[in-house]
């Protein structure tokens, strides 16, 4: 069975779209995720943040859905991994976390700013429809 950040990586390998250098980011993101969930300096309160954002990639009906817009669909994935990333940098009041779960090329705390920065761009109206497809107010 393929590791779902190789299936990833082939789902956008040929996406030269809209948002096409942010939705580049989705396999490394995927990674920054699970390697996060393996991070012993982690508080154990945001691993359900972080299982939330895993299983939201990897779910094919959520709210922009990739079976509909194709890579396009990634967007949410993408700005639900920014915004968990960003909530562990705040909880540990460390942006060394993320620096040491990175494996991307590019920057892990710029490429956050840039996607927070363009929530509405990328996902319009729908933070609040993705973050109760989670349960986030349900999380720890």
């Amino acid at each position: 069975m393929k590791r779902f950040d190789a299936i990833l990586e082939q789902d956008i390998a040929d996406y030269d779209g809209k948002f096409g250098d942010l939705i580049r980011q989705a396999p490394p993101l995927y990674r920054l995720m699970t390697h996060l969930l393996d991070d012993s300096s982690l508080p154990s309160k945001m691993s359900q943040q972080i299982i939330a954002a895993i299983a939201y990639f990897i779910l094919p009906g959520d709210v922009i859905p990739e079976d509909k817009y194709g890579p396009l669909g990634y967007v949410d994935d993408i700005y639900l991994c920014a915004f968990v990333a960003n909530q562990v940098m705040m909880e540990t009041g460390s942006e060394e976390i993320l620096d040491r779960n990175w494996d991307g090329n590019t920057p892990v705390l710029p490429l956050i700013g840039e996607i927070l920065s363009r929530e509405r761009e990328m996902i319009g109206d729908k933070k609040e429809s993705i973050m109760q497809y989670i349960g986030y107010d349900q999380l720890g």
